[in-house]
């Protein structure tokens, strides 16, 4: 009973909110017509490591554009912990994987999608509650987080990610989690050495759930540096080094996994679909490069275009166009040609938010259900609104505006839980921002909409934020205001 009591004066408002969600989640992901992805090619770098393998075996059949449920399992390609292309929601779907065959007793070879959307939603809601739980927030500023995440964080432009082998689902409860986790070791006036692990292993997860992230690493390492100035005993000092050295060497060998196939095809991309596309002069651009111009044949080209008698894995560009080209050199070209740059900066502000309501690509064959009840809140804003949206100058204003208003606070407020706070919001904003340029570099305008991902979840969040320090303002001057009238009474 007291401990009962103990959780409705403490939690109540987490609770709520957990329900609500749950209830969303359970609705959207896991009751029939469920809402998914199809696979339009990178679901198999997932699959490996979960031993799976798509229960059609003809190109037509798995990439249908179609949610697939089930899949057969194969247990002897369970036991790859690392290989190719490794990311950290490899270790989710191998818990997933490992949960199904449990509740079946090891004794059947399907599995079901929802599994992998079971075990996504339960780190989503915990980092959620760490978030909300946050000690600095009033009960209505919690209700306040609570509902905005409702709204935001819950549209199928987002879960719907859960019920697929994308690394989007990965980088949003990892995300989550990384907040929530953080959150959690500030606040406490000394935490214990787990709470610094909890949140390493929530900040690695993060970083490495798709290699988009990897460069983030850099920002997260101004954070780590946070921690280490301001918890200066040494058994903390000691975690941290070991903890940054760590999630470092993982970041590092997750990029040195990434398949040569998968690397040509970033910087293919990132040439004949970044650098040149929109170019005046696109041969100039080559020989700058460093590249022959004899090349130009693949300009505006898929990589996996196989049809125009020029292969873009042939001997001649493995010789001379891959082994000239790198992301720095790109990244140089544009820091070269400021205008360049601008452009691209302008594309991807276009290109974000590439928000659709769900159709027949989010049910499985024959399950396509318009009428579903499902939140399309955020969706339905994007396409309401999408000249704001998709305007440069509205990204450049707001996060002028959100840089100034957390470097103010972090000038003024010489608390160790606030400037360490801030710190992690400026990573939120750093990563999103980078997001304006970063794809660009890496993969040019191939997928490009899928590329911007980050960036449309980094802003969503930082939406929040904003929002909710209105809240905190208007309280605030509520409650001046009260304080007033009582003195002058």
């Amino acid at each position: 009973m007291k401990k009962l009591i103990y959780i409705k004066n403490n939690y109540i408002i987490q609770l709520i909110i957990l329900l609500a969600i749950g209830i969303i989640l359970l609705n959207t992901l896991f009751v029939y017509p469920i809402i998914g992805k199809c696979d339009n090619g990178d679901f198999g770098r997932l699959l490996l490591y979960g031993g799976l393998w798509d229960l059609s075996t003809t190109y037509e059949g798995i990439y249908d554009r179609f949610v697939h449920l089930n899949y057969i399992i194969s247990k002897s390609h369970m036991f790859i912990f690392f290989g190719k292309n490794w990311v950290s929601g490899s270790i989710l779907l191998k818990l997933a994987v490992f949960i199904s065959l449990l509740l079946h007793q090891f004794d059947n070879r399907l599995f079901n999608i929802r599994y992998l959307a079971f075990v996504y939603s339960v780190i989503f809601l915990w980092g959620i509650f760490l978030i909300v739980n946050f000690k600095r927030l009033s009960t209505l500023l919690k209700a306040a987080v609570g509902i905005c995440i409702i709204l935001f964080f819950t549209d199928t432009s987002y879960i719907s990610y859960f019920n697929s082998f994308y690394g989007e689902a990965g980088t949003i409860v990892f995300f989550f989690l990384n907040i929530g986790t953080y959150l959690n070791l500030i606040t406490k006036e000394k935490p214990l050495i787990r709470h610094f692990v909890y949140f390493f292993i929530a900040s690695a997860g993060f970083l490495t759930s798709k290699a988009q992230e990897l460069p983030l690493l850099v920002f997260m390492l101004i954070i780590y540096a946070g921690l280490f100035i301001y918890y200066k005993e040494k058994n903390y000092r000691k975690c941290i080094i070991i903890g940054s050295l760590l999630v470092t060497i993982l970041c590092s060998a997750s990029y040195i996994s990434l398949t040569d196939r998968m690397n040509q095809n970033n910087i293919y991309q990132s040439v004949f679909l970044g650098v040149l596309r929109g170019s005046s002069s696109p041969e100039k651009d080559l020989e700058e490069l460093g590249v022959d111009k004899k090349f130009m044949v693949f300009y505006g080209k898929s990589f996996y275009n196989r049809h125009s008698g020029h292969d873009p894995v042939g001997e001649e560009m493995l010789k001379e166009f891959y082994p000239k080209v790198s992301p720095l050199k790109i990244l140089v070209f544009y820091i070269k040609h400021p205008s360049r740059l601008w452009q691209k900066i302008v594309e991807s502000a276009e290109g974000a938010y590439a928000f659709k309501t769900p159709g027949p690509w989010n049910f499985a064959k024959g399950q396509y259900a318009p009428n579903k009840a499902v939140n399309t809140f955020r969706t339905n804003l994007v396409n309401n609104y999408s000249k704001i949206h998709r305007n440069i100058f509205v990204f450049i204003l707001f996060s002028l505006i959100y840089f100034t208003i957390t470097l103010t606070y972090f000038i003024k407020n010489k608390n160790r839980d606030l400037r360490l706070l801030i710190l992690m919001l400026l990573f939120i904003l750093l990563s999103g921002a980078s997001q304006l340029i970063l794809p660009v570099i890496g993969s040019g305008h191939g997928d490009f909409g899928k590329h911007l991902f980050l960036l449309n979840f980094c802003y969503d969040i930082m939406v929040v934020i904003a929002l909710v320090w209105l809240v905190h303002i208007i309280l605030k001057i509520i409650r001046k205001n009260k304080f007033l009238d009582l003195v002058r009474k």
